[in-house]
């Protein structure tokens, strides 16, 4: 039933993230390069259903959240890792994983790289360079690693009090948002909640399973990679079924849509993509998750590393993107220079 269950979640994820093109490096980016804010207002909208659902779940005693460690060099190098990484790969961990479903070869690509990068840092050559980076860990308080662990907040009430603050500020930015431009598929609205619920039900089938923890894409993957190579069962979940399941509802989406066709990139951006996806794999081993387990599930129980993470994760997609839009720039102008040249010599030049 776990595995029905689990499969029939990833299935409605994955339609939801293919309907809304839900990707997280797209949401980051538009910071830096687009005026459109519609993905990051569909993000912030799942993190108000989740930190609230979350936060009052763990109250009822229904849910007790595995919070992380601090170890915040991990949560630095890996994020600053993992968002250089999402930005070469052309997607984020759960972008990939939806978009193979939709038939882009290179997100393929770049999700067998993140298998090999993760395979390589959680278990593999790189193993000692992860648990080096996790062994500096913070303490904070008595309590978990969180920000209301830093802060010294106990108290209940003062707890909610601070959770309502945030929704409220998020809400009111999200009420005076601007009409969202270039609506394709579903609106940031619908994306959001669809996407929102989705996580949050994740929390709830994983507390079934006696796993405290809710979406995740990295640790499902690293699990599926050691049943199949070495047969160990030891790590699937329904987590596991869930990522199954999400390329599986990307295509039905898709292919409802009229989009689900084959696209192979040039082999340029194929090889690129291969190495983007190694590099995310890398960076989400190292900090403990990616754009889903840390800036979504993690951020739902407001954990430090998962916020310090997710920070760095944003900057290192900016710093690429910024990176990759300069050399693109600058390849563009030299193409330009060489056109003119060409006219003016009476189309001599090569």
């Amino acid at each position: 039933m776990i595995a029905i269950a689990g499969i029939a979640l990833g299935l409605l994820l994955g339609f939801a993230l293919q309907r809304g093109g839900y990707c997280m490096n797209t949401a980051f980016r538009s910071f830096y390069l687009e005026k459109d804010r519609s993905l990051v207002r569909a993000w912030v909208l799942v993190l108000i259903i989740n930190i609230i659902g979350v936060t009052l779940f763990t109250d009822l005693g229904i849910l007790s959240p595995l919070v992380a460690p601090f170890f915040w060099p991990a949560a630095i190098i890996g994020g600053f890792v993992f968002g250089v990484g999402m930005v070469v790969a052309g997607g984020c961990a759960s972008g990939t994983y939806y978009r193979c479903g939709r038939g882009m070869l290179g997100s393929i690509a770049a999700l067998v790289g993140f298998v090999i990068g993760t395979a390589l840092t959680d278990g593999g050559a790189l193993t000692p360079l992860q648990q080096g980076l996790r062994s500096y860990t913070l303490p904070v308080g008595a309590g978990d690693a969180t920000l209301f662990g830093l802060l010294g907040i106990e108290a209940a009430w003062l707890r909610w009090g601070v959770i309502l603050v945030l929704a409220a500020v998020a809400g009111l930015w999200l009420a005076r948002s601007p009409k969202q431009k270039f609506l394709v598929g579903w609106s940031w609205q619908r994306t959001g909640l669809f996407v929102g619920l989705a996580a949050f039900a994740a929390w709830l089938l994983s507390a079934m399973q006696g796993r405290e923890f809710g979406l995740s894409f990295t640790q499902p993957t690293v699990a599926l990679t050691r049943f199949l190579v070495g047969g160990d069962s030891s790590g699937i979940s329904a987590a596991s079924f869930m990522v199954i399941g999400v390329p599986v509802g990307a295509f039905l989406a898709a292919k409802a849509a009229g989009e689900a066709v084959l696209r192979m990139p040039d082999p340029k951006r194929f090889v690129r993509q291969f190495g983007g996806g190694i590099t995310m794999g890398l960076g989400a081993s190292i900090a403990g998750g990616c754009n889903i387990g840390h800036s979504i599930t993690g951020m739902s129980t407001l954990g430090l590393t998962a916020i310090v993470s997710t920070v760095f994760i944003i900057l290192g997609c900016w710093v690429a993107t910024g990176v990759i839009y300069r050399i693109e720039k600058k390849h563009m102008e030299e193409q330009m220079r060489l056109a003119m040249a060409d006219i003016a010599s009476g189309g001599e030049t090569v």
